[in-house]
């Protein structure tokens, strides 16, 4: 038998072998190239960043200015003459905001589609022919000499930083990204800001236009739907008819104006407490503005210091030179939306042959014809057609296809064709005279006629000086209305519905010293129902009556108020409206408990044990909500085509159903539109729970609002996906809703978390710690800035920081000297 020879071959180790080389080999050249590329994309965003230190020369400087800037990236802007101060302002504002200002000034003005194209041409014919623009000059007009110069440095300043920017290929990345350069700053573009940031509170044609559609499908009767503000005596003040016979307008084309809107979550909180209640002996003022969350905030933290003069603290809007609320050191001070009613709708009878006239008190009147050319990226420009009558620009040629060269008009057998709006932000005001005012008050007397003259946005002003006063001021121009309440459009053709002028400034809700030692202001009626005028029906009760009770409760227990009692109401999670309503439809539900399935009548017990607090763990919490949003969106589904969204018109609905000895809902109507109380609570309440078990399973003691409730912070161009993943922030569970102190609204498909307080502000006016702020998500709207999110988790948490009022540069984190151009 012959021996086999075998022949082996020398194993080579697996890291020798020539293709596990070969492969290395690639995936090292592939590592260092990707590692080039995202080195060049980190270098291509952040070369936009700006540089925090050192000295820089500036044309336009008379004498030195420093730029220190804390943690947060906060400037706190020092100069010895009025010019300096705001160039530098306007400077380092456009440093972290500009792309943020431009998109604000080309949407108030219709401009936007110049740098998008098509897609927001009907975002620009809204614009236009609302025509905020058209009234910037009017307020520039009423500047004073000092105003002047603010106003102008400012822009100085942030079309030095435009011209510097794009000559070094430095722009922010969205520029380079949509591929334009913005236009110099102008007065008109800081005018603009101001109008846009009145409409985005004001929006009341929202509601006119929603009660308009409900007469239309109900008749007279509709008026019963609208209750008085006071429909209960615990919704607290701030202190003590048409022919609805074929109507023209379909609820298509009435949703397309509806659609631009200002949101409806848009709200505050405020307050004031007077020195006697708190621990330092003086006052204490909170506040924080609730507006659309998103990147970069509503808000720019923004520190001046004019030697000699004034030094004040807070936030700005950015593109509105100066410290818009804040404090001092005399005093502090806050904004809540006033909510009160700035817009009214007019029906317009057109002549039936000839275009642009309009009838009035028996005269036909020519309209003025504004033709408005939209340049469109890419494509050939637009012309919208705008009328504007004695009553204001006619809305309803939107609805037009294609806008023609004569107006349009719906039938002309229709009792009317047409209908315009009039707001009172139109009127030319002196926002950008008082800002300086406000700054350099010493006292709440000052202060408020600091206040004097401003038209828009409407604001309820709370705020206390160092001498221990504490004072309010609703400070608009409000309509003083004949013949209407406000809720529907009224006839533009005759002179009894005319506004008769406005209300005279010391008419005013305002009130300096209450007896009660404190004032506080969350969207709710500001004045009882003794006052004299009209101002409007579209107030919120909720957190006014939490943030009361908690304050009332304070002082009757004698414990003394402190800054940081003051932070945690701000984001305080009680629903009052959940607890006036939660037991009355409950209590239908159980009247046929019996027909409800076990997960049902968990799901029952679980609401019956719920505190009301909505906070992030609580089970109950997603249920009511979704039981809250199913009812309201059922309640009108059979009469219009929108989910009707008037918290007042619920809540009473609700409670008249209750009481309703034969168990109706909407009892005051036509049989028709009547419903079982009980059978329709217990129907939305087993598809809310049925909704609660789809999205988090069928053990309701496992259900948490968290879960649902969300925020996720999202950037103007993350839409194009996938720039969402570079500019977005999120997500974050957070509790609270739009009806809690600590409010945070949400989209009711999504659950996500898109309104709050996106600036939170407490001072106690001792001073002996410095007051507290915070911006979310930062300061910065660059992204690869250290400050575009650092204050995100701070928020999240419930945190402010300090506003370091007396830094120097020495406590600075970075240091810059702007000096003029030095002559070789």
């Amino acid at each position: 038998m012959s021996q086999q020879v075998v022949i082996e071959r020398e194993k080579k180790p697996f890291i020798k072998r020539r293709w596990v080389k070969l492969l290395m080999v690639l995936a090292g050249v592939l590592v260092f190239l990707s590692l080039i590329g995202a080195g060049t994309g980190y270098w291509y965003i952040t070369k936009s960043l700006p540089v925090l230190e050192g000295e820089k020369q500036m044309e336009g400087l008379t004498n030195e200015v420093t730029v220190v800037r804390d943690a947060r990236g906060v400037a706190k802007i020092t100069a010895d003459n009025l010019e300096d101060l705001f160039y530098i302002q306007g400077y380092v504002t456009a440093q972290d905001r500009l792309f943020q200002m431009d998109m604000t000034r080309r949407l108030a003005g219709g401009r936007l589609s110049e740098v998008v194209g098509s897609a927001a041409l009907d975002s620009d014919r809204f614009y236009r022919t609302y025509g905020m623009h058209r009234y910037t000059n009017d307020m520039i007009e009423l500047f004073d000499e000092e105003t002047k110069q603010v106003v102008d440095a400012f822009s100085a300043g942030v079309t030095a930083y435009i011209i510097e920017a794009f000559k070094e290929g430095n722009e922010p990345l969205e520029f380079k990204i949509l591929g334009y350069e913005p236009e110099p700053w102008t007065a008109e573009d800081s005018a603009i800001v101001v109008k846009y940031m009145g409409y985005t509170l004001t929006g009341n044609h929202r509601n006119e236009l929603e009660n308009y559609q409900l007469v239309q499908a109900l008749g007279e009767d509709a008026q019963y739907l609208f209750p008085e503000y006071h429909i209960a005596d615990h919704f607290p003040t701030i202190y003590e008819q048409i022919d609805i016979e074929d109507l023209p307008f379909d609820s298509e084309s009435l949703q397309s104006l509806i659609s631009f809107a200002p949101s409806e979550f848009n709200g505050s909180n405020n307050w004031a407490i007077g020195g006697e209640f708190t621990e330092s002996g003086f006052p204490i003022v909170a506040n924080d503005p609730h507006l659309g969350l998103a990147i970069p905030s509503v808000w720019y933290q923004t520190h001046l210091e004019l030697e000699g003069d004034f030094h004040s603290v807070g936030v700005t809007v950015p593109g509105v030179p100066g410290v818009v609320l804040g404090h001092n050191e005399n005093l502090a001070w806050g904004v809540t939306s006033m909510s009160v009613d700035q817009e009214d709708l007019f029906l317009e009878q057109a002549h039936p042959e000839e275009p642009h006239l309009y009838l009035y008190d028996g005269e036909w009147e020519e309209a003025e014809v504004i033709e408005e050319v939209i340049e469109i990226d890419g494509e050939d420009p637009y012309t919208e057609t705008v009328e504007v009558t004695r009553n204001g620009p006619v809305m309803t040629s939107l609805f037009s296809e294609e806008n023609a060269e004569v107006s349009f008009h719906a039938d002309s057998d229709a009792p009317y064709q047409a209908i315009s709006l009039r707001w009172t932000g139109r009127e030319a005001g002196e926002e950008l005279n008082g800002v300086l005012k406000l700054s350099r008050s010493t006292d709440v007397y000052e202060f408020m006629e600091g206040l004097d003259g401003f038209v828009t946005p409407a604001l309820s002003w709370v705020f206390a000086d160092r001498k221990g006063n504490i004072a309010y001021r609703g400070q608009a121009r409000l309509p003083d209305r004949q013949n209407s309440v406000g809720l529907l459009p009224v006839p533009g053709w005759d002179p009894d519905y005319q506004w008769n002028g406005f209300i005279e400034t010391e008419e005013l809700p305002q009130i300096i010293n209450p007896e009660n030692g404190y004032v506080m202001t969350a969207n709710n009626k500001p004045v009882d129902d003794e006052y004299q005028y009209e101002i409007g029906r579209s107030f919120y009760p909720y957190r006014a009556e939490r943030i009361e009770g908690m304050i009332a409760d304070r002082i009757k227990s004698g414990e003394a108020f402190t800054a940081d009692q003051s932070k945690e109401m701000q984001v305080d999670f009680l629903n009052t409206q959940a607890r006036a309503l939660v037991p009355l439809l409950m209590d239908e539900v159980e009247k046929s408990e019996g027909e409800l399935s076990e997960l049902e009548k968990e799901a029952l017990a679980l609401l019956g044990d719920w505190d009301f607090v909505e906070s992030t763990d609580s089970a109950g919490t997603l249920l009511w909500h979704q039981w809250y949003n199913l009812f309201s969106e059922r309640m009108f589904e059979d009469i219009v085509s929108f989910p009707y969204s008037s918290a007042l018109v619920i809540h009473n609905t609700i409670v008249e159903a209750s009481e309703d000895p034969e168990g109706r809902m909407f009892g005051f109507l036509d049989e028709q539109w009547q419903r079982d109380f009980t059978e329709f609570s217990r129907e939305t309440f087993v598809e809310a729970a049925g909704m609660a078990e789809a999205l988090q399973g069928s053990d309701p003691d496992s259900w948490a609002w968290g879960e649902w409730h969300q925020m996720t912070i999202r950037h103007p161009l993350s839409s194009v996906q996938p720039l969402n993943y570079l500019f977005d922030l999120g997500s974050w569970e957070v509790g609270g809703s739009g009806a809690t102190p600590g409010a945070h609204s949400y989209d009711e498909e999504t659950g996500r978390v898109n309104h709050g307080g996106g600036w939170r502000f407490v001072a106690d006016l001792a001073f002996d710690e410095p007051a507290q702020d915070i911006v979310m998500p930062g300061q910065s709207g660059q992204v690869m800035s250290p400050h575009y999110d650092d204050q995100i988790e701070a928020w999240v948490d419930g945190e402010l920081l300090p506003m370091r009022y007396d830094m120097g540069p020495e406590d600075g984190v970075n240091v810059k000297t702007f000096v003029p151009v030095r002559e070789e």
